[in-house]
């Protein structure tokens, strides 16, 4: 273990300051972020990736047993166990790991759909968990203890057991949000999380865990709606066009509709009745600018997305967006 200021011995344990003894957890109710649009300045936050996977709690008991505890508090130990099936016989400490499950492809990035994929074709093996924090440690609970101290213990602990495996420890950089935020768009992952040094593990949502997102605005066709029983719009399709000319769904954008008589204009361009699903065509005549944060990577679909402003005309000199390269 590092050994600093930080470190007390209780009980011939050595833990952070701030550690309490307590019984090992079958939950823990969660730290949640709270989205910014900007990583904030300072030296006073460490920074890290955001994986796009599903938040999971991992609690060893330290004879190699093990529970994975979602978000929600559904045990999902039989779904999502086997990147730990190569360390429990090497962690003799009960742990309380926060982290993510998700799939990393060839760069170390995740994906949502990706994990779906895993998920549905049973390739357990294709798994990773990205571990953050650490809230339990040996028969003491350590929420109020430092994040950096945390985070300092939790490496120690997986840097053996670990080595090579499917467990990772979630490394971060102090005071460089804007380096890391670049880095994570230019590799395409979902954005960043920021937290307060010094900060205790808190429930719920606070200024201490900030996550920035990676958005981007760009202009898409307006391909179709859906729409509630009543006339009530419910989403509008938007799509790009491809080289040989044909239009490539981009998926459904449900945000920033209200107050812009979007309803009467598309009613008026129909192109053809409501397929099973309820989705109504309309003739490409429609541009709209969208925010979205990051796309779906099996389909191309946008994720998030919302309309800003009033979607335009395309006149007869306009060219329709084209698809990504």
């Amino acid at each position: 273990m590092r050994r600093d200021d930080s470190q007390l011995h209780r009980g011939g344990v050595s833990v952070p300051a701030g550690a309490n003894a307590a019984r090992l957890p079958s939950r823990v109710d969660l730290a949640l972020v709270t989205p910014c649009a900007e990583p904030p300045v300072g030296d006073g936050w460490l920074h890290e990736i955001k994986h796009d996977g599903h938040r999971l709690v991992a609690i060893l008991n330290g004879r190699g047993a093990l529970r994975l505890v979602s978000h929600n508090g559904f045990d999902r130990t039989g779904r999502f166990r086997a990147p730990f099936d190569a360390i429990l016989g090497r962690i003799r400490h009960e742990l309380v790991i926060d982290g993510e499950i998700a799939v990393p492809d060839d760069c170390g990035v995740t994906h949502i759909d990706a994990l779906h994929e895993s998920i549905v074709r049973r390739q357990p093996e294709r798994l990773a968990f990205f571990a953050f924090d650490l809230v339990h440690f040996d028969g003491h609970d350590l929420r109020r203890c430092r994040i950096e101290d945390r985070k300092a213990w939790l490496e120690d602990v997986l840097g053996g057991a670990a080595q090579g495996g499917r467990v990772v420890y979630g490394d971060h950089l102090i005071g460089r949000g804007a380096e890391l935020f670049a880095r994570a768009r230019e590799i395409g992952a979902e954005g960043i999380v920021s937290k307060r040094l010094g900060s205790e593990y808190r429930a719920g949502r606070s200024p201490d865990w900030l996550k920035t997102k990676v958005s981007e605005i760009r202009e898409f066709v307006i391909s179709g709606f859906v729409e509630f029983a009543g006339g009530r719009l419910d989403a509008i399709g938007i799509a790009e066009m491809s080289e040989p000319g044909a239009l490539v769904p981009c998926g459904l954008v449900k945000f920033g509709l209200a107050g812009k008589g979007l309803w009467g204009a598309l009613d008026m361009i129909r192109d053809g009745p409501a397929t099973r699903s309820g989705f109504v065509p309309v003739k490409s005549l429609l541009i709209a600018t969208i925010r979205y944060f990051g796309r779906y990577k099996s389909s191309g679909a946008i994720r998030d997305g919302v309309l800003i402003g009033t979607p335009r005309l395309l006149d007869d000199q306009g060219a329709l967006p084209k698809t990504r390269q």
